[in-house]
Formats: C-alpha cells, sequence, structure tokens
C-alpha cells in the first residue's frame, strides 16, 4: 500500500509541475537554468529507465523506445532554450495533461511493469543475469537507424526531423544535416531553435561563412526569441564575418550575461569582445559609458500603514526579455520612503549583467516580509515596464500600491 501512496504522490507532483506553468502561461527564458533543468531531469528519467530494464520491469525494446524518444525531446528542448508565451495553448493543454498522463502512467505501468512484486518480492530474482547489467549505450549508427524507422513511420514528426540532423552533424554528414533541419522548418516553421541550427549547418557546409542565407536565418530566429543564446551568438560571428564590429561587440554583449555560470564559454566570449575592442576603440567608450535611471519612490498610505518601519524595501531594474535576475538592486527600510535615488550599472548584481546591457528594462520597488528580494504572496509592489534606460525620463516616479 506504501507503494501506491508514494507512486500517487510523485504523480501529484509531476501534473504540478507540468499543469500549473500551462495554467499560467508563463514565459520561459532562456536561460542556463533552464537547461540545467532539462538535462538533470533527462538524467533521472534515463536512471528510472535503467532500474527498469535491470529489474526486468520493462524488455530491451522498450527500453530502447523510451531511451529515444527521451534523447529527442531533450534535445530539441536545448535548442530552443527560450520559449514563446505559451498561455492561451496552455489553458486548452491543461485538462489533457492531468487526464493524460495519469491514464498513460497506470496504463505503461500495468502493461510494462511487474506490479505483483509489490507482494511477491521472489519474483525480481526471475531477472535474469544478462537483464541486470546496466543498459547498452545506442551508438550513433544504432540512433541514426532509430530515428530513421521512426520517420518511415511518421514522416511529418517535426521533433525526429530535428534529432535526425543532430545525428548527422555529430558524424560530420553536413549536407544531411542541412537537409533534415530542412525538413523540420517545414513541418515547424519559424522555430528558433531549428532555424538556428540550419543556419548553423549551412556555414559549415560553406566554410564557415555565415553570410547569406545564414544570418538571414539567424535574424528571423532572433525576431522571435531576441535572447536566445544560439542566436546571439551566431549573430554576433556574422557581424563580425562583414566587418561591422559595433554589432558584433552588442551581440556578444548581450550573451555574456547570459553565459556567466558557464567560465569556460564566458571567457570566450570576454576574449571576442577584447579582440573587437582592440581593432575599435571606439567600443571601449561605448561600453564604458554608464547608464542612471533617477527614481522617486513613495507608497500608499493604506499599505504604509500595514508595515513596520523596519520593513525592507527593494529597488530593482530588469531586462524586459532576458535573465530574470535584476540588472541593478537597492536595498532600503519603509522608514526611508519617500526618497529619490538613483539606480544604475554601479548597483549590479553581477558585474557583467548591467543596466546599460539592455535597453528595454522594468523598473519596480516591493516591500518584502521576508526580507528576500524575490518576489513573495503578500508583498507590495509596483512596476512599470518598458523604460528606456539608454534614453530615460529625467525622473521616473514609483507609488507602491498593489498587493501580490
Amino acid at each position: 500500500m506504501s507503494f501506491w501512496i508514494v507512486a500517487a504522490a510523485l504523480l501529484v507532483l509531476a501534473l504540478a509541475i507540468l499543469v500549473i506553468p500551462l495554467v499560467r502561461g508563463s514565459r520561459t527564458q532562456a536561460t542556463d537554468h533552464r537547461q540545467q533543468q532539462n538535462i538533470q531531469i533527462a538524467r533521472e528519467k534515463k536512471q528510472l529507465l535503467d532500474a527498469q530494464l535491470a529489474e526486468a520491469e520493462i524488455d530491451q525494446a522498450a527500453f530502447d523506445a523510451a531511451y529515444l524518444d527521451l534523447q529527442t525531446t531533450l534535445a530539441l528542448e536545448l535548442e530552443r532554450g527560450e520559449v514563446r508565451d505559451e498561455g492561451a495553448r496552455g489553458n486548452w493543454m491543461a485538462p489533457i495533461v492531468l487526464l493524460a498522463i495519469p491514464c498513460a502512467s497506470i496504463a505503461l505501468y500495468l502493461v510494462y511493469g511487474e506490479y505483483r512484486v509489490i507482494e511477491n518480492p521472489q519474483l525480481t530474482q526471475a531477472a535474469t543475469q544478462p537483464s541486470q547489467a546496466a543498459a547498452p549505450q545506442m551508438s550513433l549508427d544504432e540512433m541514426v537507424a532509430a530515428i530513421e524507422k521512426r520517420l518511415r513511420e511518421n514522416p511529418d514528426d517535426a521533433e525526429a526531423w530535428f534529432l535526425f540532423g543532430r545525428l548527422h552533424l555529430a558524424k560530420q554528414e553536413i549536407d544531411a544535416a542541412v537537409n533534415a533541419f530542412r525538413r523540420s522548418d517545414t513541418l515547424m516553421p519559424e522555430e528558433p531553435g531549428i532555424l538556428f541550427a540550419l543556419a548553423d549547418a549551412l556555414a559549415m557546409q560553406n566554410n564557415g561563412s555565415l553570410l547569406g542565407e545564414p544570418e538571414a536565418l539567424v535574424q528571423r530566429g532572433l525576431q522571435r526569441a531576441p535572447n536566445f543564446p544560439n542566436g546571439l551568438w551566431l549573430a554576433g560571428m556574422a557581424a563580425e564575418q562583414r566587418q561591422d564590429f559595433s554589432a558584433a561587440h552588442r551581440y556578444w554583449s548581450l550573451l555574456l550575461p547570459m553565459i556567466v555560470d558557464d567560465a569556460t564559454v564566458a571567457d570566450e566570449v570576454r576574449g571576442l569582445l577584447a579582440a573587437l575592442e582592440q581593432r575599435d576603440p571606439e567600443l571601449v567608450k561605448a561600453a564604458g559609458d554608464k547608464r542612471e535611471l533617477s527614481l522617486r519612490i513613495d507608497i500608499d498610505d493604506e499599505l504604509r500603514a500595514r508595515a513596520t518601519a523596519e520593513t525592507a524595501v527593494f529597488v530593482y531594474a530588469r531586462a524586459m526579455q532576458g535573465p530574470p535576475m535584476p540588472l541593478a538592486v537597492k536595498r532600503l527600510r519603509l522608514q526611508d520612503l519617500p526618497l529619490t535615488l538613483s539606480l544604475g550599472d554601479a548597483d549590479a548584481m553581477v558585474p557583467s549583467m548591467k543596466l546599460s546591457s539592455y535597453d528595454q528594462v522594468v523598473v519596480g520597488a516591493r516591500v518584502s516580509f521576508s526580507g528576500n528580494p524575490a518576489a513573495q504572496n503578500g508583498d507590495f509592489y509596483t512596476e512599470l515596464e518598458s523604460v528606456d534606460s539608454a534614453n530615460p525620463p529625467e525622473q521616473i516616479s514609483l507609488t507602491i500600491d498593489r498587493v501580490k
């Protein structure tokens, strides 16, 4: 009985993770944090598949099929990086997910699982020695063959065509990769991850040149996902090849804050920026320009009466589209309000991610009862969107008058 209770709890947790974002229609962003989550989830699913195979809960054929689906999904998720606002779609998907996942989970377990082992543990001894060994990894050729079989059965599977292209790239079969990505783009048009992958493959086909069609594909992708890391990388490379060092510097400056957690890649981008600045000294001056916003912060009298004088107040600016981490932040106390202050590059939480890195920002002020800058239910706040940090108003007035 305890097994079923734990299983039900895990199922409810999985549904919550999946359904809540669908209902809210939240925007996920192109961040390394999200990609690491996808990788970790995939690892855990792979470990579960290994365990099921070792315990003879599924056979080798079922394992291979599930593993292939897992690889396909992970590859496309990592390539997407940033997902568009899907609120409308999430609203109708939520009930489908709520119904389909429990039904599918139970059905698959009853087909492939050995539920009788709960009452009869000795059934686990029936597994043969070979099946208890670690599951073998599929070779590239085996994965290609499996994808080919999948495409014969469903030639309109855009994700399978995408993975097919990635596999051909891994095998250095550039022409085949280009054809696969083109097919995927036809089936799933204007998907940024596919556009960037196709542009990259075309550049490889053209001795590394991104000029012409590859750059046009990159720009199409950036129109849909302006903060897609791979897109910014490719756009910078294309601009450098066109000798447009200012544009290359701008693209890579936007990219740098998104990859600070990867020291190797971040150092490479810093090296590229430094090389551009050596070529064009004016870029150093532009990079050195500091931005500041003048803010007048106050709070509604009724809300002021509901908090103590020592309650923390955070004033912040964050990118309209980009990493969720604030670009600049200051901590005050409620008793300090009303107050006029400056918020700028000097208030950056991360030196490489500053207010001057983004033209369009959101500025806000939040009364935090937890003392934590992250938003919490019950906090008092106000926000103003679409502030041009390059040409801001002389002064921005913010009055805290809302409750989260």
